[in-house]
């Protein structure tokens, strides 16, 4: 994965010929949240500095190189004077004042000018902090609270306004500040993990992903000599600089929302970027095809939003991609799954089952229709529980690994259940696992059992479900679920109740339950003066399937009543046919 992110990082550079200083900086509004800047101004005559104001103006995107923001620093001093308040005087203490320890660091590789001018620039804020902070405090409480702001020094010199990246003396100690935090964990002449070559230097702490630490047991070799901890992970400085435009050109452009949840999507080039298509290339070089791509809302497979993968399934092999589900928690970033190497020629197979799917049933398929299974085992809790159950059947979904049925069934058992019992929605619930199960039929990841069945009255119907209900007993099931929902539309008709539904036992019936229900369904249908020739007919064929299924099914409860609740969902379908049938007998 890792090599994949370079490669991306790299064809950002190259795109826009960066230099180390431009894949340090940030846009510190970068997702819309921080629209507005507390400047703190001061006035340059040659190396005096005097304080002159504290202002508020709007960030703009074209300046962000006078910015000079990065986010690097964690809850001590950034890299520069300039962060995102948190609170008013946590940060300009913490973030602003706190920078100036810089000066009494040995080795600063700055002149004595320079050296000047930062002093002088400290003993102004110093002087004049406790105003500084009231005016910041007084501008923190005319924003709400949800909208950011960002705090930095600027500056006006000969009446030209001036942010510190128009200052050398920054960009020259930014620069500095970050090759400092690797060069403490380094060696020479030594071969990088990443670009696999020899190398005059190697840093042994380039913590792109913030997954990967050397202060914990079992990350450090060489006896738990942290010096020796560059042996783990190696990385040259240029593809340091590739890993880190990498990462943020990926979080920028091709992170996506995966029905609460984030992922990353990283493509391998597998044969080289030269030799891939170049409508392909242009993708992963283009930001703005990426916002194109991303406002469409054409063939969803993967998400609601933000889906890029139906244009890339038309690639050929040349290309693959890595779903990388990741969660930040404050500084620190967790794996939820990687799912790599998935080549364009299983997307199709992919988008070849969906496009079955709904053709079979006439709606839209996306993972929305699994995830409605996988998400809360508790419909009243506030969180999504069954996170990693959802995040198991993408992985098998696209490595091709079998899933297992009977697990699967229980979720969706488990929310037509609380559905059935609550007399809701229920039918969209079925619905939504049917079309899952046949999803990952179509996918060859389950399979269902196929007996010769002889043609019969509803033979026709049962086949435009293909492999569905090619047993007697899935058919039985079916047939008895649709009878059934007749019954309780009568009750419901005639009473505004549906009191047979107790027999039903929330869904939860056995062999036993279902042998005895067909005969309690008719004769509560001669009671309602319902059973008349369309429910004869159908009643019928419940019959025979059953007969034909014959003693110890070996179905687990959950398989019984879910092919029980298919037949209430396709109670309309079913009954269309059969009073047209009945139409021909008489």
């Amino acid at each position: 994965m890792l090599d994949a992110v370079k490669e991306i990082g790299e064809m950002a550079i190259k795109a826009e010929n960066k230099s180390l200083l431009d894949v340090l900086i940030e846009d510190p509004n970068q997702n819309g949240a921080y629209k507005n800047i507390i400047a703190i101004n001061f006035m340059i005559d040659g190396n005096d500095v005097t304080f002159r104001d504290v202002t508020i103006e709007q960030t703009d995107s074209s300046k962000v190189a006078r910015y000079l923001y990065s986010s690097s620093g964690g809850n001590g001093p950034g890299y520069m004077p300039v962060a995102k308040i948190t609170e008013p005087e946590k940060t300009f203490n913490g973030k602003i004042l706190s920078w100036f320890k810089i000066l009494s660091k040995k080795g600063l590789k700055i002149d004595n000018d320079e050296k000047k001018f930062l002093e002088n620039l400290n003993k102004s804020l110093q002087e004049n902090k406790d105003r500084i902070l009231d005016d910041i405090i007084k501008f923190r409480g005319e924003f709400p609270k949800k909208e950011g702001l960002v705090l930095m020094i600027k500056f006006i010199e000969n009446n030209v306004n001036k942010y510190i990246g128009d200052i050398p003396v920054f960009r020259k100690l930014l620069i500095d500040s970050d090759n400092d935090k690797y060069n403490k964990l380094s060696a020479t002449d030594k071969v990088c993990s990443i670009c696999g070559e020899k190398k005059d230097l190697v840093f042994g702490k380039v913590d792109t992903y913030a997954f990967y630490t050397i202060d914990k047991i079992g990350y450090i070799v060489g006896g738990f000599d942290e010096k020796k901890s560059w042996r783990n992970y190696p990385v040259c400085p240029d593809c340091r600089l590739k890993l880190e435009e990498g990462k943020k050109y990926i979080e920028n452009n091709l992170t996506f929302r995966f029905y609460g949840l984030r992922y990353q999507l990283i493509p391998k080039f597998l044969i080289g970027e030269d030799f891939i298509r170049e409508d392909i290339i242009n993708i992963f070089k283009d930001t703005t095809k990426l916002v194109t791509l991303k406002d469409s809302t054409e063939k969803r497979v993967i998400g609601d939003e933000d889906d890029i993968t139906y244009f890339l399934k038309d690639a050929d092999d040349s290309l693959s991609l890595n779903y990388l589900f990741i969660q930040k928690q404050n500084s620190a970033e967790r794996i939820l799954l990687l799912i790599e190497d998935v080549f364009p020629s299983h997307l199709r197979e992919i988008f070849s089952a969906k496009d079955s799917v709904e053709k079979m049933f006439g709606d839209n398929f996306t993972f929305r229709n699994i995830r409605n299974f996988l998400s809360k085992s508790d419909i009243n809790k506030r969180d999504s529980d069954l996170d990693g159950y959802f995040l198991d059947i993408t992985d098998r979904i696209f490595r091709g690994r079998k899933v297992d049925l009977n697990l699967l069934l229980k979720f969706i058992m488990k929310r037509v259940r609380d559905e059935f019992i609550e007399d809701r929605y229920y039918a969209n619930a079925t619905k939504d696992g049917i079309m899952a199960v046949t999803f990952l039929e179509k996918l060859g990841l389950i399979e269902m059992e196929v007996y010769e069945m002889e043609e019969r009255q509803l033979s026709d119907f049962f086949k435009k479900y293909d492999k569905n209900f090619e047993t007697p007993i899935k058919r039985g099931l079916v047939l008895l679920g649709a009878l059934t929902e007749l019954l309780l539309r009568k009750q419901y008709k005639d009473r505004g109740a549906k009191p047979f539904m107790k027999n039903l036992k929330s869904l939860k019936m056995d062999e036993k339950d279902i042998k005895g229900l067909l005969p309690k369904v008719q004769n509560k249908l001669e009671e309602y003066d319902s059973f008349d020739k369309g429910k004869r007919l159908l009643a019928k064929e419940v019959s025979n399937y059953l007969l034909l299924a014959g003693d110890n099914w070996h179905m687990p409860v959950d398989e019984i009543n879910f092919y029980f609740a298919c037949g209430i969902n396709l109670t309309d379908e079913i009954a269309a046919i059969i009073y047209n049938k009945e139409e021909e007998l008489q």
